[in-house]
């Protein structure tokens, strides 16, 4: 089969939309049957989906460091037939202890999928790759959202019914890799591999990167609480699974629009810093409005507060991290951005699980609130600090050109 010159960045967005989608129909499904079907307690469905992420990030260590040395687009074809084969064996084998196995397998491949996207993403010109990022993450999300939108609903249809989709998903996702992902990488981003690995940061500089790794890692070992646990929380309030289902609609309607809106403004935003500041505050104050949330309208509300927060500093960290990095380390330190995140994916429901089991979903929420002002306060006091004397890479590369 003939190479394209560049892969087409709406194939590209759609891949990505398919894949999260797949990936979303595991995480509050798994909590909801591991614990109300297969009578598993939230620690133990918290080890599952923690297994799950690991998988996921060893799966995106290696696809990274194999990437330079084969061919992505095989190495995708690869991860999609695995996801698609644990989608398909997960049809008939989804008791214990086959379902927690293949969700392990699915987080493998899942995790090796995510990271030839972002290889791919770097084949397109070199003047659509900003853009091409913003619209992955926007897809990422919106694929997350529906597929958690509708896993509530495919639910009540029974397990091999619902992995029936799934697979059948994946399916179509191969025959779209077939004809449409088969582009020559070679060469794609000019980085002697080496200089990424010896760099050395400025000393303001890599205080304030590694502040935001561990800020990243928190923000989403608490945000998995509403990917996982909250499901089960509602549910016990007397809730059917699709009022939750709904609160991702909100979500994803939200995340459109504001996201939307930062895309039009672009550089009118004067300081991401300010800009990643707000979002972390929304989303800690989504968690103190759960403490009073009994009732629908008040879930829907922090939901709000959350998909605010989300918007507004996702984007930002990633930009931040590449202002601070020169463009010989830029794929070291944006990978170590997803290891973080996804090492606090990983962590979340166990880490929710434990505290729900010890003391109660309200003394979750009060944490998950007052460490995200702890951390809040500490990435304040350190930008502050550090910033005069940091370098900004985005504008010294901009005068060499």
């Amino acid at each position: 089969m003939t190479k394209k010159q560049t892969i087409g960045i709406p194939w590209l967005i759609t891949g990505q939309f398919m894949n999260n989608i797949g990936m979303s129909f595991i995480w509050p499904l798994t909590t909801i049957y591991m614990h109300n079907v297969l009578g598993k307690s939230l620690t133990e469905t918290g080890v599952v989906l923690m297994l799950n992420s690991i998988a996921n990030v060893c799966a995106s260590t290696v696809g990274g460091r194999i990437f330079d040395r084969s061919n992505p687009y095989y190495l995708l074809l690869m991860g999609i037939l695995i996801n698609g084969m644990a989608n398909f064996l997960l049809i008939f084998w989804h008791s214990w202890p086959w379902y927690p196995i293949l969700l392990v397998v699915t987080g493998f491949a899942s995790g090796w999928l995510n990271t030839m996207f972002n290889a791919l993403a770097a084949s397109v010109p070199r003047q659509k790759v900003r853009r091409t990022f913003t619209l992955m993450y926007l897809a990422a999300n919106l694929g997350v959202v529906f597929g958690t939108m509708f896993v509530g609903l495919v639910y009540a249809m029974g397990m091999a019914p619902l992995f029936s989709m799934t697979t059948g998903l994946y399916l179509i996702f191969l025959v779209i890799a077939l004809l449409e992902y088969n582009v020559d990488t070679a060469d794609v981003t000019g980085v002697d591999p080496r200089q990424a690995r010896d760099v050395q940061l400025p000393t303001a500089n890599a205080r304030m990167v590694w502040t935001f790794f561990v800020s990243l890692f928190i923000i989403w070992l608490l945000y998995e609480q509403w990917v996982s646990n909250l499901s089960v929380y509602m549910t016990n309030l007397g809730m059917p699974l699709r009022n939750y289902s709904f609160l991702w609609t909100v979500n994803a309607g939200l995340l459109v629009v504001i996201q939307s809106i930062l895309s039009l403004l672009g550089d009118r935003i004067k300081s991401l810093y300010h800009q990643f500041f707000f979002g972390m505050l929304f989303v800690g104050l989504s968690f103190l409005s759960l403490v009073i949330a009994h009732d629908y309208p008040h879930f829907i509300f922090a939901m709000v507060l959350l998909t605010i927060g989300e918007a507004t500093w996702s984007p930002a960290m990633p930009t931040l991290v590449s202002q601070l990095s020169p463009v010989s380390a830029k794929g070291r330190y944006q990978g170590l951005v997803q290891a973080f995140c996804a090492f606090g994916r990983s962590l979340g429901p166990l880490f929710g699980g434990l505290i729900i089991d010890n003391w109660s979903y309200r003394s979750l929420f009060l944490l998950a609130f007052g460490i995200l002002l702890v951390v809040l306060a500490v990435n304040v006091g350190v930008v502050h600090v550090n910033r005069p004397a940091a370098t900004n890479y985005m504008k010294t590369e901009i005068k060499h050109k």
